[in-house]
């Protein structure tokens, strides 16, 4: 369809600034990092210290041997993944069987997920999200169309031949959202829970409508069980210390990112919780199935973060996006007294979006690409890049590949990744050990050694509780000659006077 067409095309331009202009940051270069990894040691080493499945790393292994490892290239893959999440935003009516009438739904939803901020955002990040969106909005389309056909199309016929294979696209998809994201299992159980309570509370054939529902959860745990291992050894790598904390006002975060922002929140959810409510007066089991949907995985997160360990994580609710802003569309044209109005609601909402639009890409990230770039500059022979955290040494080593400086870069206590070893870990990274005591010879045999230093990393100030590094720098040398920032990437030089 042209409408189509033209929103699509509209996504792509608002993907497009700031797409290789802006640095890679840390888990980006991470990305760069596990996608370059042989295929053994990405599937067999990893799991003991990465959080993520490989499965997307291995995906942009393929990708960027057509596309590259720029900036760009490696984020064209998830590009790629947002368009075509919007691609089937738009076609969400006829796939699920509703006809051309309801076509105008499905692209007003597609018009703001093309403008909405997060969708944006995270089409612009090496990392999976996007991935995991497109793969989580197909299987929701899916097992939305195979509940019609239970409930709607085939509810005279106890026994349907044109059943028989209607579970696969909701299992095949629901499996390979598993594969994308650790926390994908509460999208399939809020999926499923959704549906389940649609067919026991409004099904006329409830024995034979769960049977399908239960062959197409038992393809999607088929998919992913060969990954259940990893997600089994990778839960274990999360430490009790990870940075996130917990608050009640987090519950709404996902929708705010949902929604395009803080400031397309209140008018999106006003008219999704009135799209809700109609919905629940003309397709009672549909509304089950939102709320399944939409909700339980949300409470999930947040429940075991609470009671077990922290996992909240914002960004890893942009799957959501779609499905809410369906809702949303589908409020501004059913009967009542919100049609009326969407032609003022829905510019409203647009221009809110394009502000946050803005907002975000005029906002600044870590500039690892600005650290190295510095450094480079200024680096002289004999001189010493230390570095802690270590993982810092993968976003230099990303950008200095393929300078003709070559840094002789000390990562702090040891190379990443440094496992096992008789330590802490900072945060849930099971690659990057902190400092101790016991370092001070290492790090003192290193400053004897090199005439001027380079720090990259967050130093604490003399006279404060400083760590090992910071009380070994300021007393070996003193105070910096220089320092410079890079957005949370410090980059500061001693020198021996």
């Amino acid at each position: 369809m042209p409408t189509v067409v033209l929103v699509l095309l509209l996504a792509f331009v608002f993907r497009l600034p700031t797409l290789s202009e802006r640095s890679v940051w840390m888990d980006e270069a991470y990305s760069y990092w596990f996608s370059n990894l042989s295929w053994t040691a990405l599937w067999t080493q990893t799991p003991f210290y990465e959080t993520h499945p490989p499965f997307y790393y291995s995906l942009l292994k393929i990708w960027t041997w057509a596309a590259g490892s720029s900036e760009a290239g490696m984020r064209s893959l998830s590009v790629a993944a947002s368009l075509a999440t919007v691609a089937v935003t738009a076609f969400a009516p006829r796939l699920l069987g509703f006809g051309n009438r309801y076509d105008r739904i499905g692209f007003v939803a597609a018009f703001l997920l093309a403008i909405n901020q997060g969708s944006i955002e995270y089409a612009q990040q090496a990392r999976p999200y996007a991935m995991q969106t497109l793969f989580a909005t197909l299987m929701i389309v899916a097992s939305a169309a195979l509940l019609k056909r239970l409930l709607i199309d085939a509810r005279d016929s106890a026994e349907s031949s044109s059943l028989k294979l209607a579970y696969l696209p909701a299992g095949i998809y629901a499996g390979v959202t598993l594969w994308l994201h650790n926390t994908s299992p509460f999208i399939i159980f809020g999926n499923w829970i959704g549906m389940f309570g649609a067919v026991l509370l409004f099904s006329t054939n409830r024995r034979r409508d769960l049977i399908v529902s239960i062959k197409a959860l038992l393809v999607a745990l088929l998919i992913w069980a060969p990954c259940i291992p990893i997600a089994f050894i990778e839960s274990k790598t999360v430490a009790g210390s990870f940075w996130a904390s917990i608050s009640p006002k987090m519950l709404t975060w996902p929708f705010t990112l949902a929604a395009g922002g803080k400031f397309a929140f209140v008018p999106a959810s006003v008219v999704a919780v009135l799209a809700w409510l109609r919905l629940y007066k003309t397709s009672r089991a549909f509304a089950v199935y939102v709320v399944g949907v939409v909700f339980i995985p949300v409470a999930g997160v947040f429940t075991a973060s609470y009671l077990i360990k922290p996992i909240f994580v914002t960004r890893t609710f942009e799957w959501i996006a779609p499905v809410f802003l369906f809702v949303v569309a589908l409020g501004l044209f059913l009967p009542g007294r919100m049609q009326k109005l969407k032609f003022v609601i829905l510019p409203v909402m647009a221009l809110m979006c394009v502000g946050q639009d803005i907002g975000y890409y005029r906002s600044n990230t870590q500039d690892l690409r600005g650290a190295a770039q510095y450094l480079a500059s200024k680096y002289q022979p004999g001189d010493l890049v230390m570095v802690y955290p270590n993982e810092l040494q993968l976003g230099l080593d990303y950008y200095t590949r393929d300078q003709s400086v070559t840094l002789n870069i000390a990562a702090l206590p040891a190379a990443y990744p440094a496992v096992d070893m008789p330590r802490p870990y900072l945060q849930s990274n099971k690659g990057a050990p902190s400092i101790i005591e016991s370092d001070r010879p290492q790090i003192k045999a290193l400053l004897a050694a090199h005439k001027r230093i380079w720090f990259v990393g967050k130093l604490t100030e003399p006279d404060n509780n400083m760590n090992v590094i910071s009380s070994e720098l300021y007393h070996a040398l003193g105070m910096p000659l220089s320092s410079a920032d890079f957005v949370d990437t410090p980059v500061v030089l001693f020198a021996k006077r």
